[in-house]
């Protein structure tokens, strides 16, 4: 009977290139986040705000190497903003706003920078450290 399961049965379908962009954020996120004061963070909007363009950064980096258009790569941060800063879809819909402050705040830019930067570091080359990085960069700025 196991045989015929094997031969026959219903095989799980891979995951989607969104999906598997959200597995390597949330990994990713995670490696971050031992090095952030998250107590600090909740209290400091501005801290927020470069946290969020730290991981956008990451998020543009691997969506452009998983082809995602834009999108796919709104509804993988969408996600990731949820997930991390608990922030409903509902409340989602100045995004637009935001994601152009990354590009366009020079504080923020930085942060958005590194965040391709460390990630790329992160994810091709297995540093394990760089994820760190984050809050060295929060510390310093």
């Amino acid at each position: 009977m196991n045989n015929l399961k094997t031969l026959f049965g219903k095989k799980d379908r891979a995951p989607s290139a969104v999906e598997a962009a959200g597995r390597i954020i949330d990994r990713f996120a995670v490696a971050t986040s031992k090095g952030i004061d998250r107590e600090d963070l909740a209290r400091y909007p501005a801290r927020q705000f470069r946290v969020m363009a730290f991981h956008y950064g990451a998020i543009e980096y691997l969506s452009h190497q998983l082809e995602l258009d834009e999108t796919q790569k709104l509804g993988v941060f969408v996600v990731f903003m949820d997930t991390f800063f608990c922030m409903p879809i509902t409340e989602t819909g100045s995004i637009s706003e935001r994601l152009q402050g990354f590009r366009d705040k020079p504080d923020e830019r930085r942060f958005f920078e590194a965040g391709q930067q460390v990630f790329r570091r992160w994810h091709e080359q297995d540093d394990q450290q760089a994820p760190q990085e984050l809050g060295e960069l929060l510390n310093k700025y």
